[in-house]
């Protein structure tokens, strides 16, 4: 099992207030886990705990729960979500009357919560009205 050293000076100022805080190990070792979106197994790597924690400086109680392949998976959903929408904002009636693209639209927003992503039931509606609107 790998170890790498935790420098706690590099945490988040919420971090640094959470109890528990002062109870931090001195290493960052190798976490087991499997995936709620897959039932893969996988290791939250003691190299990804220190980026996760010290760089990007992500709240020290932040569990690893999806795998890598699933958080790609919901990175690029996420992203081309964001595309639709700002499309959308552009040129609302092109989008519209594109059936095509309120398909998938419609899938994309479905398909995110199976990331354990909060589910956005009113955009929903709106996608599955304006495609029932034909």
């Amino acid at each position: 099992m790998k170890k790498v050293p935790i420098n706690k000076d590099a945490y988040s100022a919420s971090s640094k207030k959470s109890v528990g805080f002062e109870f931090l190990n001195d290493y960052y070792e190798d976490k087991k886990y499997r995936c709620k979106k897959c039932y893969k197994q996988d290791v939250y790597t003691a190299e990804q705990q220190k980026k996760t924690f010290e760089i990007k400086k992500a709240y020290m109680w932040q569990e690893r729960f999806i795998c890598n392949l699933c958080y790609q998976e919901m990175i690029e959903i996420k992203k081309e979500l964001s595309e639709i929408e700002i499309n959308y904002l552009k040129d609302k009636e092109s989008v519209m009357r594109n059936k095509g693209i309120l398909k998938r639209w419609l899938f994309l927003l479905k398909e995110y919560p199976k990331y354990w992503r909060k589910e956005n039931t009113a955009q929903i509606n709106f996608v599955q009205k304006a495609i029932d609107n034909d």
